[in-house]
């Protein structure tokens, strides 16, 4: 099974796993979706694959797996644009592997 570990170095992760999830949440069809959160984990799933969000105090740590590399890639990528859309103020930068 297909997995990617990622990380951002931010002393608000918290508040970007609420505003991920918080979007997610929103997507109506075939987007992601959120299963549960709190302030400090949440999971959003997307087809197969599934990223799990953990925030500490100084960085938000990510985990997805899936099925298969293209549902991969296609949650990865919408997990990255949207955290560096909602973090561009801070300058967020999502870093893989």
């Amino acid at each position: 099974m297909p997995t990617v570990n990622g990380h951002i170095a931010t002393d608000r992760a918290s508040r970007y796993l609420q505003q991920l999830c918080s979007h997610a949440s929103r997507m109506r069809h075939a987007g992601p979706r959120t299963e549960a959160t709190s302030d400090t984990t949440g999971r959003i799933t997307r087809g197969t694959a599934a990223c799990e969000l953990t925030a500490g105090p100084t960085a938000l740590w990510l985990r997805i797996t899936a099925e298969d590399e293209e549902q991969l890639k296609g949650l990865q990528e919408a997990v990255t644009r949207t955290l560096e859309r909602v973090g561009r103020r801070d300058g967020l930068t999502v870093v893989w592997g």
